[in-house]
C-alpha cells in the first residue's frame, strides 16, 4: 500500500478567476448570483490604507472561499483523478481531499 500526501501551497492565492467562473456556470443558473461571486473574487483588499486589486485567488478568511475552493478542486483534481489517474492504477486507488 502506498500513501501520497500533498499540500497545495498558496492555493487560495492562485485560484484562476476565469476557470472558477466557468466551473460555477456549470452548477449555478442564476446570472445575478454569478455576478455577485465574480465581484467577490475581484473585490481586492486593503492594507495600510491602500487598496490592492485581485486578479487571481479567493480571499482567505472569506466566508465563501472554502465553498469556492471545493468547487474548483472538484473540477481540477477530483475529476482528473477519476478520469486519468485511477484508470492507470493497478488495484484500488482513492483520493481524500479537504480544503
Amino acid at each position: 500500500n502506498y500513501v501520497v500526501d500533498v499540500d497545495i501551497k498558496g492555493f487560495f492565492d492562485n485560484v484562476d478567476h476565469l476557470w472558477m467562473m466557468e466551473f460555477l456556470t456549470l452548477r449555478i443558473a442564476d446570472p445575478n448570483l454569478l455576478r455577485i461571486i465574480g465581484r467577490f473574487l475581484k473585490g481586492g483588499y486593503m492594507e495600510e490604507g491602500k487598496k490592492y486589486r485581485t486578479d487571481t485567488g479567493t480571499p482567505q478568511g472569506g466566508v465563501i472561499s472554502p465553498i469556492l475552493a471545493n468547487v474548483y478542486l472538484h473540477y481540477v483534481l477530483d475529476l482528473w483523478f477519476e478520469k486519468r489517474v485511477r484508470k492507470q492504477c493497478k488495484g484500488q486507488a482513492y483520493i481524500v481531499r479537504y480544503a
